[in-house]
């Protein structure tokens, strides 16, 4: 993937070399400024929800939740250990609030649990919903179309509800198919 940005850029900058030689320059600089201001944005944002993750779990929030989702969890990923079911709710919930920066290591740490146990099922199955990850409040996004200067940012959340929902379920039931056929 490295490769092919690569190429794009060489490409690209071969192109306003030739329309504009004089704007290659600032170009390049205002994008470097750009890239800045939004890392500084994303992170400030991740910070805030990585900090509120944390004060859950040291409040036991994360526990209550993971019970609560305990039912939907197992339907979901068959028998899981508490402390995997305990992460992949917190993935889940990250994931619901459009954050898969924040999610990751959450799943990461649910996906070490699985394969101690041996639960090839459960792995793959967190794999397609945590890549497809239905969202119901895309906070990155939105974060993203604010700092582009959107005047309306949050038009995207009925968007991505309804195509986030639509793949979720899709994948998971080619995964599923594609599993049960895999045991035969």
């Amino acid at each position: 993937m490295n490769g092919i940005f690569f190429v794009i850029f060489l490409l690209s900058s071969a192109v306003l070399l030739v329309t504009s030689p004089d704007g290659i320059l600032s170009s390049m600089l205002a994008g470097g400024q750009k890239a800045i201001e939004l890392t500084v944005t994303m992170t400030a944002v991740y910070a805030v929800w990585l900090g509120i993750l944390r004060v859950a779990e040291e409040c036991g929030v994360t526990a209550k939740l993971a019970k609560i989702l305990k039912k939907p969890v197992r339907l979901i990923f068959g028998k899981v250990s508490d402390k995997a079911c305990e992460h992949i709710s917190m993935n889940l919930s990250a994931n619901l609030l459009g954050m898969g920066g924040v999610a990751t290591p959450m799943g990461i740490a649910a996906a070490k649990e699985l394969d101690s146990a041996d639960n090839r099922y459960a792995m793959g199955m967190l794999l397609v919903i945590a890549s497809t990850s239905i969202q119901l409040l895309p906070t990155s996004v939105i974060t993203l179309r604010a700092e582009a200067g959107s005047v309306s940012p949050g038009d995207i959340i009925l968007p991505t509800v309804i195509a986030t929902a639509f793949s979720t379920v899709f994948g998971c039931i080619c995964f599923h198919l594609a599993f049960r056929r895999k045991r035969r």
